[in-house]
């Protein structure tokens, strides 16, 4: 089985070259890839990116075998502030526009917060709340339309897409094939008993025609919230993670997220082991 990884989860940073070399030398195949941060300086951290920078990494990273799966723009689409909200969008209709110069069919996000500091609120769950941000992503999703790429939303617990049921609620909303899902279930744990293996399943069996990847990173639950280990190190379990993927989705993208960059080498000799093991 192969899996991939957040391009800047290895440190080289504004040398696509250099990056794409080292992605082979550690056998991946595919990554995310955040202009953001792997070309936060050749791209003012993400705010400008062009057809021919594209087209630079597009080269370099098909010299070495490495696709880019998801194009990263993570950014606050139900921003409060409506100058804010209308430049992030801006530029998530930007990256649609280029994602094919890089070499990448889908671009994602999660979907943001009502608190810009990202703090815990429960306005973000809000009826009102879930159905203006399902009206945001359908105008992302109508201009990706136009250029031909799919807009990637990543459901997790701070933001209006939550859960599983929200989750289909917006599928139902938005029926375009456009519209896909990153999948992590680690991002959807809301209690100390749910079990991401379990939400895993049921996310495949619901909508699992609508999954373009699926995100997994390890953690321990502690109070109201997760926290990243190194893969190995906390109560997620990967492997069974990563068999499920396997057995119901053969060759998806599966792509580790949030690496501890103390111990990335630990957790990428854990993962590909597990990859390895599975048939």
């Amino acid at each position: 089985m192969q899996i991939g990884i957040r391009a800047h989860d290895i440190h080289i940073f504004d040398d696509p070259e250099k990056l794409a070399a080292s992605l082979k030398d550690h056998q991946f195949r595919y990554v995310q890839f955040a202009p953001r941060v792997s070309l936060a300086g050749l791209t003012d951290n993400g705010a400008n990116i062009n057809f021919g920078l594209g087209n630079r990494v597009k080269q370099a990273f098909d010299a070495n075998g490495v696709k880019i799966a998801v194009l990263g723009c993570y950014c606050n689409i139900i921003d409060p502030d409506e100058t804010k909200r209308a430049q992030v969008l801006a530029q998530f209709k930007k990256y649609l526009t280029v994602a094919h110069s890089f070499g990448a069919d889908l671009v994602a996000t999660e979907t943001g917060s009502a608190d810009p500091t990202f703090h815990k609120t429960v306005n973000n769950f809000t009826p009102v709340k879930i159905e203006e941000t399902i009206a945001v992503i359908q105008e992302l999703v109508t201009a990706a339309e136009k250029v031909g790429c799919l807009v990637g939303i990543e459901p997790g617990v701070n933001h209006p897409i939550y859960s599983l049921a929200v989750t289909k609620q917006l599928l139902a909303a938005i029926p375009s094939p456009n519209l896909q899902i990153v999948l992590d279930p680690g991002s959807l744990v809301m209690e100390a008993n749910d079990d991401p293996v379990e939400i895993l399943k049921q996310g495949i069996a619901e909508f699992g025609d609508r999954i373009y990847a699926f995100h997994l990173k390890d953690f321990v639950y502690k109070q109201d919230h997760i926290e990243i280990t190194p893969i190995g190190e906390g109560s997620a379990d990967i492997e069974a993670m990563l068999r499920v993927i396997n057995a119901q989705q053969p060759s998806a993208y599966a792509i580790a997220d949030e690496l501890s960059s103390t111990d990335i080498e630990q957790s990428l000799t854990h993962l590909q082991t597990m990859a390895q093991a599975i048939q």
